[in-house]
């Protein structure tokens, strides 16, 4: 082997069972050059990562690695699949039900990092680095996607890897969020740790960046210098078309329009005496959509859990959902039919070998997954989403198979089928490139237009904002801890 290789792909195809997912990869990554991979949603770039990790084998072709890189020991790849993996461990030994206080913190921050491991010198300067010192003693449940992703890569340099692979790294972080990461990459760019970057938008490969692999369904585009692979990026610009809106299913309930559809006063959320939410005051009137702003750790999915029946802490509170208050009669199964939601925890909930179409129609019953076969009207719902979005090939294929981003506009269609009275949308973005991004933002200016849905919107970044947004609630620092509600019109 040369000397100077890191890693070397010769002629790899491979696949996941028999769908195929990289094909003829010639790619020579040498000491001395730093990379990045792009590619839209279902790029290929993943099975890279899972191929440099030993995680998946080529069906052709071969790989080298540098010698003595192991990929058990010496390489690390900071994923979403692995934040999955761990939320899930937590959840499954959460023993909340058995407690006195009926709160398990579960798995702390710091307990994420040191993974049995003692602090160290080494620990606090990492927690520093990454900015997360200041929630080590919370459960990794319990803080934002953002704070979360921040944490693993704590955690990852933290095992001190040869190389790392970081897979979408500013995604779910907030403006400072970002900008501190991009520095904190620039730092190890420049160290003698080995980074792999895998990118899905041009504009966030850092400047120190200086080789390019362009990946598109598994095909090499382009592969080489910084600006020769950019240059032909920006002569292919993909776009998506958007197909008529299926007609929406009939509610089993009735809504008095005399009333807001939510209307929140004074209310306060706080965890083990830590204020996360304070004096709360918000109203959301019918033909109103709503942008929801705030840095990570602010609260923000907290908040949109008090509303959906996922936060116990709504009980006892001034919370009136559609006309009745939070904890008046109504189960929390009659209140989840009223809205559809988009987030990360709960893509990563669906795991297992379920076929898209079955996590879809799961939306109609608001399940993790069905208990029978998706057959008959339910998948007929579940097809006619999909063909919206121009998805009906993936209708058949396994969930955990696809790539983050189609997993994404997998989970919108699941909101939409049992037509929704309000939408929640938690940085429905995250994940997917730039043409899934700009049909993601018309399919959502799409369903408001048709006047039968609300929409309440998470996003970090102020491009990333549909049209349709005419009001705005932004979680801002309260002078007695945690954050409290700025309501303004758009």
């Amino acid at each position: 082997m040369n000397t100077d290789t890191i890693i070397h792909f010769k002629q790899v195809w491979a696949a996941y069972r028999t769908d195929p997912v990289l094909q003829d990869i010639d790619w020579h990554w040498q000491q001395g050059q730093q990379w990045a991979i792009l590619g839209g949603n279902g790029a290929g770039k993943s099975a890279i990562a899972q191929l440099i990790t030993d995680q998946l084998r080529p069906q052709r072709g071969s790989i080298e690695r540098q010698a003595g890189l192991d990929p058990d020991k010496d390489i690390l790849h900071l994923s979403f699949e692995l934040q999955r993996k761990l939320i899930d461990h937590d959840i499954r030994y959460d023993d909340s039900e058995d407690r006195d206080d009926a709160f398990d913190v579960g798995t702390t921050v710091a307990q994420i990092v040191l993974q049995k491991n003692q602090p160290n010198e080494a620990f606090h300067a990492i927690a520093k680095q990454c900015h997360i010192d200041h929630i080590l003693d919370r459960g990794i449940r319990f803080v934002s996607t953002g704070e979360s992703r921040k944490a693993l890569l704590a955690r990852a340099l933290f095992n001190q890897p040869r190389l790392l692979i970081l897979d979408n790294p500013y995604e779910g972080l907030d403006k400072q969020s970002q900008a501190e990461l991009k520095t904190l990459i620039d730092q190890l760019l420049r160290s003698s740790l080995k980074v792999l970057l895998l990118i899905k938008q041009t504009d966030e490969i850092p400047d120190s960046i200086d080789h390019i692999l362009w990946l598109e369904h598994g095909e090499i585009q382009a592969c080489g210098e910084h600006d020769d692979v950019l240059a032909k990026t920006e002569m292919q610009q993909e776009t998506i078309a958007i197909g008529d809106l299926p007609p929406a299913i009939e509610r089993n309930y009735s809504i008095n329009k005399e009333q807001p559809l939510l209307d929140l006063q004074h209310v306060n959320v706080s965890y083990n005496d830590q204020a996360i939410l304070t004096d709360i005051n918000w109203r959301l009137d019918w033909g109103q959509h709503c942008a929801v702003a705030g840095p990570n750790g602010a609260g923000k999915s907290t908040l949109l859990s008090l509303l959906s029946g996922d936060n116990h802490k709504a009980y006892g509170q001034h919370i009136s959902l559609f006309g009745n208050t939070r904890g008046s009669g109504e189960s929390v199964q009659e209140l989840k039919q009223k809205f559809g939601i988009v987030n990360t925890q709960l893509q990563l909930n669906h795991v297992g070998r379920t076929r898209v179409a079955e996590v879809i129609a799961s939306g109609l019953y608001d399940s993790v997954g069905l208990y029978q076969q998706c057959t008959g009207k339910d998948r007929k719902i579940a097809l006619d989403w999909l063909k919206v979005m121009g998805l009906e090939d993936i209708a058949t294929q396994f969930f955990n198979r696809l790539s983050f981003g189609q997993q994404r506009l997998a989970m919108l269609a699941r909101a939409m089928v049992k037509s929704p009275l309000v939408l929640i949308l938690d940085e429905p973005c995250i994940g997917l490139d730039k043409p899934h991004r700009e049909l993601i933002l018309a399919l959502i200016d799409k369903i408001a237009e048709r006047g039968d849905c609300h929409i309440l919107y998470v996003s970090h970044s102020a491009n990333e904002m549909p049209s349709c947004i005419n009001q705005q609630l932004e979680l801002v620092p309260h002078p007695e801890g945690g954050y409290t509600s700025a309501v303004s019109k758009r």
